[in-house]
């Protein structure tokens, strides 16, 4: 590949993993996320497979497929996440999982979001996320509780990363990893690098 040639661009859309227990774990998706069910039927190894989403523009978001070994200890996923556009969206996803029965194992800051981790039914890890107005290299993690005022959860965080090494508003981020990405994926100028 020449240095003129471009990725071209592909965006992420949905994620698949194997499970034991087809019913049960399409069950707690639709439960927990509201996804709704929109194909089902047998992969082309013969697997019973759900298709699954939340958005009506995507076919599936979520693919599960049958066929994950009984004695398998867990799946290698090592996790599955769910955006909310607001801090107080991910508060009323918080106070929604303990009504669903969900216990969350951790709810924390990254300084470039807040995060709510809980394992579905077959212990695979489960976040739910807001974004923040920062960027914070990662990893960072701390503990936060949600049920405080989002005035101070806001202000703790803040505090918490704007000491940070390459700390910034999440815009400026944001511009410069647009521009890395201009990059990456921009078409030659010229016909002459198509040759």
């Amino acid at each position: 590949m020449s240095a003129s040639e471009a990725a071209p661009r592909a965006r992420l859309s949905h994620l698949g993993f194997y499970v034991r227990d087809l019913d049960a774990q399409a069950d707690f998706y639709k439960r927990v996320f509201g996804l709704v069910e929109t194909d089902r039927g047998v992969s082309g190894a013969g697997d019973p497979i759900v298709f699954l989403t939340g958005d009506s523009a995507e076919h599936h978001q979520l693919v599960l497929t049958a066929g994950l070994p009984a004695d398998a200890e867990r799946t290698w996923l090592n996790q599955v996440s769910f955006r909310v556009g607001s801090l107080h969206e991910l508060q009323r996803f918080h106070d929604w999982l303990r009504r669903c029965g969900v216990t969350p194992s951790a709810t924390v800051s990254h300084g470039n979001a807040w995060s709510i981790y809980f394992l579905d039914p077959e212990s695979n890890n489960v976040e739910v996320y807001a974004s923040s107005p920062w960027y914070v290299p990662q990893p960072f993690r701390v503990p936060i509780d949600l049920a405080r005022p989002i005035d101070e959860l806001m202000k703790e965080t803040y505090e918490s990363v704007r000491e940070s090494p390459d700390f910034s508003p999440i815009e400026d981020w944001e511009h410069q990893l647009d521009a890395d990405l201009q990059l990456t994926f921009a078409s030659p100028d010229s016909p002459e690098d198509h040759r």
